[in-house]
């Protein structure tokens, strides 16, 4: 749940900065490309080129996170204060 929660909500948050950088541009062609893109499916509605800069950054950033992963930059990101969580037992042995 975690991994399809992440990947939604970087979705939408994408695709709501590419509707505010792309102005004329139908909701469904960019909601397409962004999917697209994160998926790292390599479909296109042909809209891609004719993107402004920040939108292309958009694209680019988004197939970057897609081909990561969403769980393991999240991950990556986190504090991890013990890192050391295995513990080896330590015993005398009889033999013979």
């Amino acid at each position: 749940y975690a991994l399809s929660l992440l990947a939604v909500i970087y979705i939408f948050i994408s695709t709501f900065i590419l509707t505010i950088t792309e102005q004329g541009v139908r909701f469904e062609a960019l909601l397409f490309e962004e999917v697209s893109a994160f998926a790292t499916v390599g479909l296109s509605m042909g809209i891609t080129a004719n993107l402004s800069f920040w939108g292309k950054i958009v694209i680019i950033v988004s197939m970057f996170i897609g081909r990561i992963g969403p769980l393991t930059l999240t991950l990556s990101f986190m504090n991890q204060q013990n890192k050391e969580k295995v513990y080896y037992t330590k015993s005398d042995v009889l033999i013979g």
